[in-house]
């Protein structure tokens, strides 16, 4: 700890210049190979390195990142530090030796670094086997997997790695099938970061001056081709990912309580009480299931068994038929304006409703129930499965309901819209998306109003519960995000992982609660409009 001084100067430089100049691009000779990104788009919106100037995607020209970004999308946004308070350090270690120098600045990387299987990769017969199997494939002779061949062999050339860059020369398959899941579309881990900074509500909150406060959706919405969302650095254990708490830092809260539906289940239950024991060093192909090795599923047994090759591997994608509950089923007949979903957007994958029993949903099904069927009956598994989706159904048309409530307060003029802000982005999104990806309707009601239209339910509706500006969204509005997009989709999960509580007291129940509450709000904003249209004032006076 004694050059803790030197690191405390090199902090406050940093925030000081990056408030100005910008450093030297952080970035290495890319791979020619883009298998995360193949498209030029995608290289150009996700890839292509901008500093702190712009932002990622489609919108990258209308908000700056905060700093923070270079760690979430390092292709996009790192920038080397200024290293220039660390001269002493310099002149004390020779050049190439990170570890002695990072010893002193940044221990517990080094620690973590040394208990890996980079830093020990033939510590058993099992890990040698694989390192030279990896060696065959790769054309690489492994020693040791150090500093340098992650970060670059100096800090003139330093930078952050992503799977295509780095990761890819040794795990190749593990890349291609993490890369499989643009087939499925978003949500993805593959599309993280897309699906963090591509919508309209994100952006409007920078343009705004409160970019910050959207620090805990980039928390968990990092470009995940950097793979250490689940291998945390710098052990990168492959045993640590194969557990379940790999995944709640995530998937947790308010609308996709993962970790709390499946912890409180019995299979959660039975891993809180034996899961030591378990084979968490072997992989998931390997595993006896059901016996002592593991004898209930983890969030990895059931979410990463692939759709298509019938195996476990790296795609959590590829059997997924809710797609997290947000997009309306056609099984359910609507009354609101659900019933015209998607309104001509084509913007996947906001394009369609879900089929839950189409000719793909149904292989999806068959391929869950064989992962079931490892514990459970295939009566019993599939009896679940057709319970979870007359729940979801129920769930749909009580936010069918709740929905054409709030479209009959601004159909009837109860909510004036002009007289508050427009939509995120509602002044220029006709504009920069068009007629093609908006559909005729949608763009010309955007272009007209210059974006003050009311725009509710799944899922650009969804904003209610990120921004507030200017008087919008209402509060029969924010009523209403709440019921679809926080208890409906608990009540989906808990049903979804066998937990009864979330099921009922934490998702039906307060989602009628929620329907409550809109209907009163929807009669008193009908009485005042009935009222003031008698006094010859306010909105019913006009």
């Amino acid at each position: 700890m004694r050059h803790f001084g030197f690191v405390l100067i090199i902090c406050v430089a940093f925030i000081e210049i990056s408030n100005g100049a910008a450093f030297a691009q952080g970035t290495v000779d890319p791979s020619p190979e883009r298998l995360v990104f193949p498209t030029e788009k995608g290289q150009k919106g996700f890839e292509e390195w901008v500093g702190l100037e712009k932002g990622s995607g489609p919108w990258a020209d209308y908000y700056k990142p905060t700093p923070l970004h270079m760690y979430w999308s390092p292709k996009n946004h790192y920038i080397r530090p200024d290293l220039s308070a660390f001269k002493d350090l310099f002149d004390e270690y020779a050049s190439g030796d990170c570890m002695g120098c990072h010893e002193d600045v940044t221990p517990g990387i080094v620690m973590s670094w040394k208990s890996s299987a980079h830093a020990k990769p033939r510590k058993s017969a099992k890990f040698a086997e694989k390192t030279r199997a990896i060696e065959e494939t790769s054309g690489i002779k492994i020693e040791q997997v150090t500093c340098s061949f992650c970060h670059g062999e100096s800090h003139d050339e330093l930078f952050l790695p992503v799977a295509d860059d780095v990761c890819k020369k040794c795990h190749r398959q593990q890349v291609e099938e993490f890369a499989s899941e643009i087939a499925d579309g978003r949500p993805s881990h593959r599309a993280s970061w897309i699906s963090n900074v591509v919508v309209p509500w994100y952006v409007e909150g920078f343009r705004r001056g409160e970019g910050y406060s959207f620090i805990g959706c980039d928390q968990c919405h990092p470009a995940m081709e950097r793979c250490d969302g689940c291998h945390t650095r710098h052990k990168f254990s492959a045993d640590e990912a194969r557990r379940p708490e790999a995944c709640y830092s995530c998937h947790m809260g308010a609308d996709h309580p993962d970790a709390e539906t499946y912890s409180e289940s019995k299979m959660g239950v039975i891993y809180a009480m034996e899961g030591d024991t378990w084979a968490f060093d072997k992989g998931l192909n390997d595993l006896d299931l059901g016996g002592p090795e593991m004898r209930a599923p983890t969030c990895q047994i059931c979410h990463m068994y692939n759709n298509t090759s019938g195996k476990w591997g790296h795609n959590v994608t590829s059997k997924g038929r809710w797609r997290m509950g947000t997009f309306p089923p056609v099984q359910v007949e609507y009354k609101s304006s659900m019933k015209d979903y998607p309104y001509g957007i084509t913007i996947p994958p906001l394009n369609k409703k879900i089929d839950l029993y189409d000719g793909e949903n149904k292989r999806k099904l068959e391929r869950w129930l064989e992962v079931c069927n490892n514990c459970h009956s295939g009566r019993f598994a599939r009896l679940w499965f057709e319970a979870l989706d007359e729940y979801m159904f129920a769930a749909y048309r009580k936010r069918d309901e709740a929905q054409l409530l709030v479209e009959e307060c601004f159909e009837k003029g109860w909510i004036d819209v002009n007289a508050r802000a427009p939509y995120p982005m509602g002044d220029v999104l006709a504009d920069k998306l068009g007629i093609k990806l908006l559909g005729e309707g949608v763009f010309k009601a955007l272009k007209m109003s210059k974006g003050k239209i009311p725009v509710v339910g799944p899922i650009l509706g969804v904003y209610a519960n990120f921004r507030h500006d200017d008087g919008n969204p209402s509060q029969i509005e924010t009523e209403y995000g709440n019921m679809w997009f926080w208890y409906a989709l608990k009540g989906y999960k808990g049903v979804a992982h066998g937990q009864q509580d979330y099921a009922w007291w934490w998702g039906w129940a307060p989602m009628v609660n929620q329907l409550s509450r809109i209907k009163s709000q929807h009669d008193m904003l009908e009485r005042v409009y009935n009222i003031e249209a008698k006094l010859g004032i306010g909105l019913g006076g006009k």
